[in-house]
């Protein structure tokens, strides 16, 4: 989604960027049920629910990368550029440069986008 939406305003003075913040024990990610881990997690979820607070609680360290994509004046004009948890500049995954992902979102987007407004 983010790839094709740079594509789209490349040249306008807007720029979009992602960057993969890491791991972080959010209450999104703690209201997580069974089910929605993988399959091959499921028996470890107790121990993770443990210890997912001391490893991953400091939320400080996953904001890094957005408040650098947001604030750093090296990145003015940077596009379509996909950045790690250390705010480095790396490749995309696999399956974001893929151009059949890539339009099923699109289209899933502009669907949900013409039914909601």
């Amino acid at each position: 989604m983010s790839l094709r939406f740079a594509e789209k305003v490349a040249g306008s003075g807007v720029t979009v960027n992602v960057a993969y913040p890491g791991h972080g024990h959010t209450p999104m990610n703690q209201s997580m049920t069974m089910a929605g881990f993988p399959y091959v997690y499921r028996p470890i979820v107790p121990l993770l629910r443990v210890a997912a607070p001391r490893l991953f609680g400091d939320l400080s360290k996953p904001a890094r990368s957005s408040v650098h994509l947001a604030s750093s004046a090296e990145l003015e004009g940077v596009n379509g550029a996909y950045f790690s948890m250390k705010c480095r500049r790396t490749d995309w995954p696999a399956s974001a440069l893929d151009r059949c992902n890539q339009d099923a979102i699109w289209t899933l987007c502009e669907n949900l986008t013409r039914e909601s407004v």
